[in-house]
């Protein structure tokens, strides 16, 4: 950007030289002198616009490029939620079946308790 305005400023600074050393007259000087800086002043508005349109473009590749990246962190985020959630339902399954199993050998156990109690006593 140092580098640009640096040789804007030198364009403009020859140009004003070469207009001010010419023989012409004092309106006639003037007169090209607004002529330039209206010609440069036009081109700075072009330049002006075309770094806006830029800016602008750029800004909307990021949006883009953020909303792209929100979605694929939030679709992994639902992957490794849905995992977890399913791996946790496992676990919570595994546990049931493992007290019931329990459950049904602590009634076999007594079942079995109870029946050789009823064999010694007949």
């Amino acid at each position: 950007m140092r580098s640009t305005r640096d040789f804007l400023t030198g364009i403009i600074t020859g140009v004003v030289i070469g207009i001010l050393t010419a023989p012409r007259s004092g309106k006639e000087t003037r007169d090209k002198l607004t002529e330039e800086a209206n010609k440069r002043t036009g081109d700075l508005k072009d330049q002006w616009e075309k770094g806006v349109s830029q800016v602008k473009d750029g800004l909307e590749q990021a949006k883009t490029q953020v909303n792209q990246y929100t979605d694929k962190a939030k679709e992994q985020y639902n992957q490794y939620k849905d995992q977890a959630q399913s791996a946790f339902d496992k676990d919570k399954v595994k546990d049931q079946y493992n007290d019931k199993v329990d459950e049904l050998a602590d009634d076999a156990k007594d079942g079995i308790t109870n029946a050789q109690s009823s064999i010694k006593a007949n």
